[in-house]
C-alpha cells in the first residue's frame, strides 16, 4: 500500500483527542505491557507512530480491522501493534492479560515512545486541511486574547492575514450563505503562515485563560518541535 495513502487512512481513523490502548501481538496472542504507564498512548502519538513506521526502511504497514482500531506492523515483521480507542473497553481480540516486560520487543519504544511523550514532530508537510483550519482558528483566538500584551515578532503579512481570517470566520460562524471555508479562502502557504503566527503567539504568552483545546495545544507543540534545530 502507498505509504501516503496509509498515513491518510490513519489520520481519518484516529481521534487526536482520544486515548488508545496498546496491544502487542505475540506467539500466544494479543497482550499488553506490564507497566500501566505504557498501556495507553494519546491519539496524536499513535499517528506519529504510524508515521515513523511508514517512513522507516524497510517501510512498515498500517491497516485497520475496524473503524476504531489501527494495526501497525514494522517492515521487518518483528513488531505488530494494535491501538484501540479506550472508550470501547476490552474485546475478545485484545485480552487484558499483561506480558512480562522482558518479553517486550526491544524496538517497541522506538516506535511508540512513552505515553504522552510525543517524541517525534508532526512535520508541516503532514498537516491536513483540518489541522490547518484548527491552527488558523487557534491563531485568531490567541491574537485576540493577546491583543493588549506585548507582541512578539510575527511572520510577514501576518496582520493582513489575521484581518482576512477574522472576517472569514465571523461570516462562517454566523452562517452567512456562500461563505467560503477557511481552506478555500486561504492558500496552503497562507495557512502555514497563520500556523507559524499561532506558534509565535503561543510561545510568547502561552494560553493562560485555557482557551485552546488539547488538540490545538498538541499541534502547536509539534510545530515547535518541527521548527527546532536537529
Amino acid at each position: 500500500m502507498n505509504p501516503n495513502h496509509s498515513y491518510a487512512t490513519a489520520r481519518q481513523l484516529i481521534d487526536p483527542d482520544a486515548d488508545y490502548t496498546i496491544h502487542i501481538h505475540t506467539d500466544t496472542g494479543w497482550t499488553q505491557p506490564t507497566d500501566p504507564n505504557h498501556r495507553e498512548l494519546p491519539g496524536l502519538d499513535v499517528l506519529l507512530a504510524a508515521r515513523r513506521v511508514l517512513r522507516a526502511r524497510p517501510a512498515g504497514h498500517v491497516q485497520s480491522t475496524s473503524p476504531d482500531t489501527l494495526d501497525i506492523r514494522t517492515g521487518d515483521g518483528r513488531l505488530w501493534l494494535r491501538f484501540t480507542d479506550t472508550t470501547l473497553g476490552e474485546n475478545d481480540s485484545a485480552p487484558d492479560e499483561p506480558a512480562l516486560d522482558d518479553h517486550m520487543p526491544a524496538e517497541l519504544w522506538r516506535v511508540v515512545g512513552l505515553s504522552g511523550s510525543a517524541l517525534a514532530p508532526l512535520a508541516r508537510c503532514d498537516l491536513t486541511t483540518s489541522d490547518l483550519e484548527a491552527l488558523a482558528r487557534t491563531c485568531l483566538t490567541l491574537s485576540q486574547a493577546h491583543s493588549l500584551l506585548p507582541q512578539p515578532a510575527l511572520p510577514p503579512n501576518a496582520g493582513h492575514l489575521l484581518e482576512r481570517l477574522a472576517t472569514t470566520t465571523e461570516a462562517l460562524d454566523s452562517g452567512l450563505p456562500d461563505t467560503p471555508d477557511i481552506d478555500e479562502a486561504f492558500s496552503r502557504a497562507e495557512l502555514l503562515l497563520l500556523a507559524d503566527t499561532a506558534l509565535a503567539l503561543h510561545q510568547a504568552h502561552g494560553d493562560p485563560d485555557g482557551l485552546l483545546s488539547r488538540t490545538e495545544v498538541l499541534l502547536l507543540t509539534h510545530l515547535a518541535y518541527d521548527g527546532a534545530p536537529s
